[in-house]
């Protein structure tokens, strides 16, 4: 027999939206833990569609205001730390910018992700995640064209490395 103390699993689920505003001041469920109150004041106007939107339309926004010159970088905080100095200097020098190309370092502290682009910006694009297990996404034109997992930091910046000149100047069709 369930504990009538527990809510349903439904309403248990506060954070994901149902729609309309719902009477969502559920906190009485809540532990009274600091990082229940920052999880419930974050979430409880969370909107799944805006969510939808923001993640789809995230790099074209970031693009658009991209403001350095061919073969420079671009430095955004997202203010929640700062990534090592020496671990940063280290990605960049592992990864020389071809001809054309621009990079974008946006820092969160415990990661980076570096936005690599060639001409014109955003035709061409490398979204690489520097967590602990470093990823990348490759975009031509808007599509998403490959995703990929790497080990490590290094494993990354050794398989990258090389390839960068091939990501943002693919060959063309007739070319192939």
């Amino acid at each position: 027999m369930a504990d009538e103390k527990t809510p349903p699993l439904e309403e248990a689920k506060w954070w994901i939206d149902r729609g309309p505003v719902k009477e969502r001041e559920k906190e009485t469920l809540l532990g009274r833990g600091i990082i229940e109150k920052w999880t419930y004041n974050l979430l409880k106007d969370y909107r799944q569609d805006q969510a939808v939107r923001n993640v789809v339309d995230i790099n074209p926004r970031v693009l658009k205001d991209l403001s350095v010159a061919p073969g420079e970088w671009g430095y955004l905080s997202l203010d929640v730390g700062k990534y090592p100095e020496n671990a940063l200097a280290k990605i960049k020098s592992s990864l020389p910018l071809p001809p054309g190309a621009r990079a974008l370092v946006i820092d969160a502290g415990y990661s980076v992700r570096v936005m690599i682009t060639g001409e014109p910006i955003g035709a061409t694009l490398m979204d690489i995640n520097f967590t602990e297990a470093p990823s990348l996404d490759y975009w031509i034109n808007g599509e998403l064209v490959e995703e990929r997992l790497f080990f490590s930091v290094d494993d990354a910046l050794k398989r990258l490395r090389g390839a960068l000149p091939g990501y943002l100047n693919p060959p063309t069709l007739a070319e192939r």
